[in-house]
Formats: structure tokens, sequence, C-alpha cells
């Protein structure tokens, strides 16, 4: 596990270092400066370094990368569609009560997110041939969101600071990554027990919603001091999940030896 913690960062890194590069010429235009590289090496390398991490635990039979390219980049892309979808819904929410009010944008924001990314999931990798074990949904699922969790922490973070590039980093990234895990562990439950494929499918998309929205609604009500704890409990019991649940499915491959 060590060595593949090691080769996982040495691989964002070099990624990460090759993003710079590229993004090295806004500095020379004057459209960036160094403390923006900074930022950007900040946002985009923790999920590089989870998408590198979950591809090499996939060890008996890794997944194609022009497929995992796609998954990434219909993952960023959905951050353009989420953003008109919340502007134009969160109009329609409009409640007296503080606490239903952010209850809402909450659920909202929750069941927004994660319908882009199962909607990928389910019409382009779940049909597709290479979704062949149960650990393939955690694999694709994480990918999508990492596209997208890339995206939106650029969004953010280049708004912003280094604080909230590390907050990010501790908190919106891992909270993305676990209930990727969980969309894609109910995935690969549906895709390998056929009887009952209607209903992992729906704990995919409903089991993820529902801890998204505990999470940001705990978040989002940072005028109460210390309810931001329980966004940290509900992020701490889905990490657990999702370790159980990687390790479930890893154990379950018919590749394995």
């Amino acid at each position: 596990m060590n060595k593949l913690i090691k080769s996982s960062i040495y691989g964002a890194l070099i990624i990460t270092l090759l993003y710079l590069v590229l993004f090295y010429p806004l500095i020379l235009i004057h459209k960036f400066d160094w403390y923006d590289l900074l930022l950007v090496s900040l946002s985009i390398s923790p999920g590089i370094f989870i998408m590198i991490f979950i591809y090499n635990l996939d060890s008996e039979d890794q997944e194609p990368l022009w497929l995992l390219s796609l998954c990434f980049i219909f993952g960023a892309i959905n951050l353009h569609l989420d953003v008109d979808i919340l502007e134009f819904v969160f109009g329609f929410i409009n409640l007296n009560n503080i606490f239903l009010q952010v209850g809402g944008e909450a659920l909202t924001v929750a069941i927004t997110e994660e319908m882009l990314k199962f909607i990928v999931v389910i019409l382009i990798i779940y049909p597709n041939k290479a979704f062949d074990e149960p650990f393939d949904g955690i694999v694709y699922s994480v990918f999508v969101g990492m596209g997208f969790a890339t995206a939106e922490n650029l969004t953010f973070v280049l708004q912003g600071n280094t604080s909230v590039a590390l907050f990010r980093m501790l908190s919106a990234i891992p909270a993305h990554f676990v209930f990727a895990v969980i969309m894609g562990y109910y995935l690969g439950l549906a895709k390998s027990k056929r009887k009952k494929e209607s209903l992992y499918i729906s704990l995919s998309i409903i089991v993820p919603i529902t801890l998204h929205s505990v999470y940001d609604y705990f978040l989002y009500l940072d005028f109460v001091p210390g309810l931001w704890v329980g966004g940290i409990l509900t992020l701490i019991l889905s990490l657990f999940f999702a370790k159980k649940a990687i390790i479930e499915h890893l154990e379950s491959s018919p590749y394995k030896k």
C-alpha cells in the first residue's frame, strides 16, 4: 500500500507540473502570476492523486485510459450545466424559515450534482463492455466525480486564496470522492447482481444524494457556531463506508488471482 501511495503521489506531481507548464504562457502575457500557478497546483493535484490511486488499485484488469479520460472530461463539463441549473432552481427556493431555506439549497445542490454524475456513468459507462467487474463502477464514478470536483475547485480557488484551496483539499475533494465511490459501489452491485439491478441502481443515486445533502446542510449553516462538525462527521462516516466498499469490490473481482 505504501508503494501504491508513493507512486500515486509521484504521478500526481508529474501531471500537475505538466498542467503548470501549459498555464505558464499566461504569466508571460500577464494574465496570471506565480501565485495563481500555486493556486492552480493546489486545485488540481488532489483530484489527480485520487484518480491515479484508484486506477492503480484496479491492478487485475485496468480500464482503458481513453474511456477514463472521457469520464473526467464529461465530469468537468457537468460543472457548467450544474451552475446553470442551480441558478434557475434557486430562484424558486424562497422560504421564510432560514433552516428550511438552507435545507432546500443543500438538497438542490446534492440532487443536481449527483444526478449529473450519475447520468454520465449510467448512460455512457454502464452499458460499455469495459465495465466487466464490480470495482469498475467505483473507478469510472470516481473519474467522473474528480472531473467535476477539479473543475469546481479551480473555479472556487482562483476566486479565493490558499486558505480556500487548503480547506477544499481537506473537505470538498474527499467529499466528492467518497460520494463517487458509494455511487460506483452500488452500480458495481447492479452490474454483477442482475436480479436486484433496479434496486442497486436506485441506491446508487439515492445514497450519495442523501449523504451529500446532509454534508452540505451542516456546512451551509456556518452562521450557527459548531454545526459544521455535523458535516465533518458525515464525511468521516462516508469515508468508512467508501473504504469498506472499495475493499469488498476488490476482493470480489473475477480477475483476482
